[in-house]
C-alpha cells in the first residue's frame, strides 16, 4: 500500500482515500476492505505506512464492525483521528450485514460525538430527503453516496437543493438521456468500447425506471452491444420526448446507498 501511494504521488492526487469498507467476498477473502477490520492491528498500520509514504492527505472509509459482535467503529474512529487522518467515511452497517437491512445512522450518531475531526455520513441515501434526514439525525459532517447515485446522477443535485433551501431540480426525460449519453462516452473513453458499453448498462438499468415507456427502451437498449448504436437510440428517444417525470418513487430504494 505504501508502495502504491508512492506511485500515485507522481499524479498529484487532491486526496487519497483508504477503503476499509468494501464487502465484497473477493476483496475481503484477500484480507482487504471490511476484513482489516476484524485486524486492528494491521490496519493501523496499514494507515501510518501510506501517510508517511503519501504526499497528499489520507482519509479512511470504515463500516460499523466486521458483524453485531465486533462493532468496533468507536477504536477504530479514534485510531483514525490519532493517527491524523483529517476525516473519516462511515458506512452504517457491519461487514456481515453487507447491503441487507437499514443502516444504523445511531451509530454514525455516536461517531460524530466520539470524534473532534469531521465524520461523513454513508447508507441509505438515495434522495434529497433521506440525505436531509441523515444529517439532522447524525449531525455529520457531510454525506458520501454510492449505490444511491448508480442510475440517479441527479442525486447531487437534489442534496444542493436541500441545503440552498430550493425546490428540487425536475430532470426531463431529454435531459436524462442526454446524460446518459455523455455518460456512455465516458465509459467508452475510459474503458474502451466493449467493456465501457458493458459497465453502463447497470446505470441504464435503472436511469430510465418510472418512465412511460423505459421498459421498450431498455430492450432496444441491451439488444445492443455497440456503444453508438445504444447513443443513436437514446438520440431517437430523446427526439420523440416522454412527458412523464418519474417520482421520487422511481428512485432507487432504501439499501443501495
Amino acid at each position: 500500500m505504501a508502495t502504491a501511494a508512492r506511485l500515485l504521488n507522481k499524479q498529484h492526487k487532491d486526496v487519497l482515500d483508504l477503503n476499509f469498507g468494501c464487502p465484497a467476498k473477493k476483496v475481503v477473502k484477500k484480507c482487504g476492505g471490511s476484513a482489516l477490520l476484524a485486524d486492528v492491528p494491521l490496519l493501523e498500520k496499514i494507515v501510518r505506512d501510506v501517510m508517511a509514504a503519501s504526499d497528499a492527505p489520507v482519509t479512511a472509509k470504515i463500516r460499523t464492525g466486521w458483524d453485531d459482535g465486533s462493532v468496533n467503529y468507536r477504536e477504530v474512529g479514534l485510531l483514525l483521528q490519532e493517527a491524523g487522518v483529517p476525516w473519516v467515511t462511515m458506512h452504517g452497517r457491519t461487514r456481515a450485514q453487507k447491503y441487507t437491512g437499514v443502516a444504523n445512522w445511531d451509530h454514525i450518531a455516536d461517531l460524530v460525538e466520539a470524534l473532534d475531526i469531521p465524520v461523513i455520513g454513508n447508507g441509505d441515501v438515495v434522495d434529497g430527503a433521506g440525505y436531509e434526514r441523515m444529517t439532522r439525525h447524525t449531525r455529520c459532517h457531510g454525506v458520501m453516496v454510492g449505490r444511491g447515485a448508480i442510475g440517479n446522477p441527479w442525486i447531487f443535485a437534489r442534496m444542493r437543493a436541500v441545503d440552498e433551501g430550493v425546490p428540487p431540480p425536475v430532470i426531463d426525460f431529454a435531459e436524462m438521456c442526454r446524460v446518459t449519453i455523455d455518460h456512455i462516452r465516458l465509459e467508452v473513453a475510459l474503458r474502451g468500447e466493449k467493456t465501457g458499453g458493458y459497465v453502463v448498462r447497470k446505470h441504464i438499468a435503472k436511469c430510465f425506471k418510472g418512465y412511460r415507456g423505459a421498459a421498450h427502451l431498455r430492450r432496444r437498449l441491451f439488444s445492443t452491444e455497440d456503444p453508438e448504436a445504444m447513443i443513436a437510440t437514446l438520440e431517437e428517444a430523446a427526439a420523440a420526448g416522454d412527458p412523464r417525470v418519474p417520482d421520487e418513487s422511481a428512485l432507487p430504494p432504501v439499501g443501495e446507498g
